[in-house]
């Protein structure tokens, strides 16, 4: 294995993931170009609880797959089938939370129930994802990725120009596409989650959510406080028009949080190979390519979104009087970027080195910094300027965990 992160592999990875955000990008233009900026507004804030769900797959479902299948033994086997078993619940509850959400705010059964079928399908295959990552098993992850992603976009094209672009169509698109793309994880997936995990039991899910789950936990949703409070706190108080610009700003910056996540999902494991060989100095050198690669699609993103925001601002989006919010959102949102962009491979690696409750300690940390500014600033200033708060806080755990990396003992 070699110590430094391949570009080929990094690629397929980015390439598989970048249809995804592709997809969300352009299932957004036609609700802006077609529909309200409430639609609109609804539309991304349910692209963020899902966003939520998979965070907290990863955090206990995927980090303590990741540990009990370097283990390789019987007992860790049987975790896995573990982990898939409650896989299935989990989905369920992220189903009827969905649901839940688009009752609060639209009065419709169907909408209702085809984002509670899109939700159920995509938390569960985001951790038949993190399984094939785990085993190293990233082209079935790729293939997936690309299906999921040919599918709702010929769909999402297909219904922009028949005219029929709604909440319930592209939820529709978004379920049906998940269930397709689904398949493309492989048989052995597929037998553990709907054959082996009803043979499992609770105890292996029970014992890694002990070990590294809870931790791993406590930080997805302290880092959910961090990250995005605004879009809770804007959406809840002010409604999803005033959530609107905020998040078409984010979604400008859409593909670098996609090559972040990709190359955490691919570099993890690697990680924790040559950790479990005692191969520290080259763990560390491999960081430094992962974080040359994160800046520099953050550069690329950047110079993308000021060419949109200069020239076709009009065409993007169209509500004159909310531009200015979605400049000052755009503004802070790169530099949010970049800062996770910097501090993503020091979370990598000590997630890699089983430092989960040392990382939850940061993001509980960063969190009460952040959650509180961004309410005081939501009562102050325009709703864009919460990003201040949360932009803070991402700096305030940058400081942090570099402090944790530098007296790391392995």
């Amino acid at each position: 294995m070699s110590d430094k992160l391949p570009f080929k592999r990094a690629l397929a990875a980015i390439g598989g993931s970048a249809g995804l955000a592709l997809t969300s990008l352009v299932m957004a233009l036609c609700l802006i170009q077609k529909g309200s900026v409430e639609e609109y507004g609804l539309f991304a804030f349910l692209l963020v609880t899902q966003a939520l769900a998979n965070g907290i797959s990863n955090a206990i479902l995927g980090s303590p797959s990741l540990i009990a299948l370097s283990e390789n033994t019987p007992q860790a086997a049987q975790k896995v089938r573990s982990f898939m078993l409650v896989n299935l619940f989990l989905s369920c509850i992220f189903a009827a939370l969905q649901a839940a959400i688009v009752l609060s705010f639209v009065d419709s059964i169907g909408i209702a129930l085809v984002y509670a079928a899109s939700a159920f399908i995509t938390t569960l295959r985001w951790f038949g994802r993190a399984y094939c990552n785990n085993s190293h098993q990233h082209s079935k992850v790729v293939k997936s990725d690309a299906l999921y992603s040919l599918v709702s976009l010929t769909a999402a094209v297909t219904i922009f120009f028949a005219g029929n672009v709604s909440l319930f169509s592209f939820g529709l698109v978004t379920a049906a596409a998940a269930v397709l793309a689904l398949p493309a994880l492989g048989f052995d997936y597929l037998k553990l989650q709907f054959v082996s995990a009803f043979n499992a039991g609770l105890y292996g899910f029970v014992q890694g959510f002990q070990q590294q789950g809870k931790h791993a936990l406590l930080g997805v949703l302290t880092t959910e406080g961090t990250l995005n409070s605004h879009s809770y706190l804007v959406t809840l108080l002010l409604g999803p028009a005033a959530f609107a610009p905020i998040a078409a700003a984010a979604l400008l910056f859409r593909p670098v949080i996609v090559v972040l996540n990709s190359l955490t999902q691919i570099e993890r494991p690697r990680l924790r190979s040559m950790l479990a060989v005692h191969r520290f100095e080259d763990a560390k050198k491999s960081l430094s390519r992962f974080r040359l690669i994160n800046i520099a699609f953050w550069l690329l993103n950047c110079i993308v979104a000021l060419v949109v925001l200069l020239f076709f601002i009009n065409i993007y989006w169209k509500d004159a009087l909310s531009q200015p919010a979605l400049i000052w959102a755009a503004i802070f949102i790169s530099l949010i970027r970049l800062s996770r962009s910097v501090s993503s491979p020091f979370n990598v690696f000590l997630q890699a080195a089983d430092k989960f409750k040392d990382l939850s300690l940061v993001s509980v940390k960063s969190s009460l910094l952040a959650v509180p500014l961004v309410y005081v600033s939501l009562l102050v200033f325009t709703p864009s300027f919460s990003l201040l708060g949360i932009l803070l806080g991402e700096l305030f755990a940058l400081c942090l965990l570099l402090r944790l990396y530098r007296r790391v003992k392995l």
